[in-house]
């Protein structure tokens, strides 16, 4: 369990990760790459829960509440 945490303050994710918000997977980006909402802490968050965040919510990190860059595709 200790590992989960290091992981989430170090920004490591593995590609089993899921969603904090609504335990899905992640997903990834049309370069390939695992989806990361937040660039600054890296907060597990899937596709459709920052997109609802970004229209209907604070557009920020539920973590670190760093505002959230528009992301491609």
């Amino acid at each position: 369990m200790d590992g989960d945490a290091d992981a989430l303050k170090s920004g490591r994710h593995g590609a089993g990760d899921v969603c904090q918000i609504c335990a899905d997977g992640l997903g990834t980006t049309v370069d390939g790459e695992v989806f990361t909402a937040c660039d600054v802490c890296r907060f597990p968050v899937c596709r459709p829960c920052y997109e609802h965040e970004r229209k209907e919510g604070t557009q920020a990190c539920l973590q670190c509440k760093t505002k959230y860059k528009r992301h491609r595709g």
